[in-house]
């Protein structure tokens, strides 16, 4: 492995286990400011939890894909070790043939990296759920303050009206 590609390799570890950290941190305390909260409706208490949940469950898929890319660390000897071996083979114009072993490694190296796309999928997919339901719940509440304000209006004219004395 070249050094810039285990520094850079190290730095997005630590990234996001920092960031996973700091989402897990930050929806604690929200999570725990909602049960101090009395005057939140039922709606909002279960948005507000199921955006917990979403964005633990997301915290906990950048941890998963922090621990993949460590271990790709201890797997990419051995993948680079095969690599060689074929290549070598192929020039000598030969069709590498694996071993029993070889095979599995082959087979396990690209489950490893099936995995870590998955994981990185679950991410991406939880992050566009997110998103989704941030807009439903802004939507809502447009209509809410718009059905509000009408209403308001609304009583405005009536008082206006019964103000008149009788007068059109």
């Amino acid at each position: 492995m070249e050094p810039n590609q285990i520094t850079f390799t190290g730095l997005l570890i630590v990234l996001l286990v920092g960031l996973a950290g700091f989402t897990a941190w930050r929806q604690w305390h929200e999570l725990k400011s909602l049960h101090e909260q009395i005057d939140v409706s039922l709606e909002d208490r279960l948005f507000v939890r199921r955006k917990v949940r979403r964005r633990l469950a997301c915290a906990g898929l950048m941890v998963i894909l922090a621990g993949l890319l460590a271990l790709s660390f201890v797997l990419e000897g051995p993948a680079n070790l095969l690599v060689a071996q074929g290549e070598a083979a192929r020039a000598r114009g030969e069709w590498p043939a694996l071993d029993p072993e070889q095979q599995r490694f082959f087979h396990l190296w690209g489950g490893f990296w099936i995995s870590a796309l998955l994981v990185l999928l679950g991410i991406i997919v939880l992050a566009g759920l997110d998103l989704v339901a941030i807009q439903r719940y802004g939507r809502r509440h447009l209509q809410q303050i718009h059905a509000d304000r009408r209403a308001m209006i609304e009583d405005q004219i009536i008082r206006v009206r019964s103000q008149r004395n009788g007068h059109r």
